[in-house]
């Protein structure tokens, strides 16, 4: 009597490396990509002669363009709104430093009408960057 053998064909993909090239893929396209950090606007700031560096963590960022667009943070924002913005940021953290970015070729009413809503949302802390100019 002769035994039959069963010969059964079973199409299976490896799977057990997949995870590793997952990983391998993941950290070469991590280490291979750029990441640009941008200005909110294009600002050019008035210079001077003294003063301190503001550190990014303890600041709110308000720039002010030449055309008079407004942005906090880095986000675009209407100008009748920074006041608000701003006082739901200190609410959360009072000692927050504000950083006033305003472009050197804004009209000064402009910047006085910000300093009015700086005011109204009562922050404690408002400095005017500037540009390091050399002494001549």
């Amino acid at each position: 009597m002769r035994i039959r053998r069963s010969i059964r064909f079973q199409n299976v993909i490896p799977t057990a490396s997949m995870a590793d090239i997952a990983m391998l893929l993941l950290i070469f396209f991590l280490s291979t990509a750029i990441f640009r950090s941008r200005e909110g606007l294009s600002v050019r700031l008035p210079g001077a002669y003294t003063g301190e560096r503001i550190r990014k963590e303890q600041a709110i960022r308000i720039w002010v363009g030449p055309g008079g667009e407004v942005a906090f943070n880095d986000a675009s924002v209407a100008p009748d709104r920074v006041g608000e913005l701003l006082s739901a940021k200190l609410a959360a953290n009072p000692g927050l430093l504000i950083a006033l970015h305003a472009d050197a070729n804004v009209p000064y009413e402009r910047i006085a009408a910000l300093i009015e809503q700086l005011k109204q949302a009562r922050a404690p802390r408002v400095a005017f960057t500037t540009t390091a100019r050399e002494r001549p």
